[in-house]
């Protein structure tokens, strides 16, 4: 895994860290404690940059969310990401969106509220951990280089 850069608040506090994991070609989002919904939608951002500077030349398909240590609901960003961020990012080559389940109870229904507004061209896929979303991965690029 190699970390593109560290996301922090105005108090200095990382809370989201941007890696790309080059076996897999995917970009994961590691989520970490508590952010404001303007500080997700920041974060989330950058994730479109390296996508636009990098991703599509290596055609990354995968933007992954690891909420585990996220400690919030993000409910209200929801309709942001459905409506400005998933257009965006499919037309730079993004094809799947997974989240990794946070064992916190706001930040899991946020995640679930995600997958009931995702459609079918940018669907999100919920995963408790990131194992099983790297098989999921593997078997979706696998089908993908068949096609």
């Amino acid at each position: 895994m190699n970390e593109i850069t560290s996301i922090k608040n105005e108090s200095g506090d990382v809370y989201a860290i941007l890696s790309y994991e080059p076996l897999l070609n995917y970009l994961l989002m590691k989520w970490i404690g508590f952010c404001s919904d303007d500080e997700l939608m920041r974060a989330t951002l950058s994730m479109l940059e390296w996508q636009r500077a990098t991703g599509q030349e290596n055609n990354c398909r995968f933007h992954v969310h690891d909420t585990k240590e996220l400690n919030v609901a993000w409910v209200g960003a929801v309709d942001w990401i459905v409506n400005d961020y998933f257009p965006k990012a499919y037309a730079m080559g993004v094809r799947y969106n997974i989240s990794i389940l946070s064992p916190d109870l706001f930040s899991k229904l946020s995640s679930e509220a995600l997958f009931e507004k995702s459609n079918p061209v940018l669907p999100t896929f919920l995963f408790e951990t990131l194992p099983e979303a790297e098989r999921f991965i593997a078997g979706e690029s696998t089908v993908a280089e068949k096609v």
